[in-house]
């Protein structure tokens, strides 16, 4: 079984985002990856990106999953994703949590 890769990251969305860029101006989500290595799950993550039109701005970790320590070990929606992700194949993103262009603490 190929391990889960896990992200956390800040993305710009782009024109053509599901996510709307005039109303925001960035995202932070976790993001669970299956591949066999993490240069795979790095190139897997970079395509998603582009298919989904986001910019990567900023990358807090991207680890695979039995080397991180969770600050909630029993959350569901976690296990969910990496369940998800390894099942689909596809890069799984959590929710997402995203500031506007009017936020004095954002980028």
């Amino acid at each position: 079984m190929k391990p889960v890769f896990i992200t956390v990251v800040d993305l710009k969305p782009l024109l053509g985002c599901e996510i709307d860029p005039k109303e925001y101006n960035g995202v932070s989500v976790r993001c669970y990856i299956s591949a066999n290595n993490e240069a795979e799950a790095r190139k897997q993550f970079s395509d998603a990106l582009i298919q989904n039109k986001f910019e990567l701005m900023e990358e807090d970790f991207f680890v695979q999953e039995d080397l991180v320590e969770w600050e909630n070990p029993g959350s569901t929606e976690a296990s969910d994703a990496r369940s998800e992700a390894r099942n689909s194949g596809k890069v799984v993103f959590s929710d997402f949590n995203g500031w506007g262009h009017d936020d004095p603490d954002a980028y």
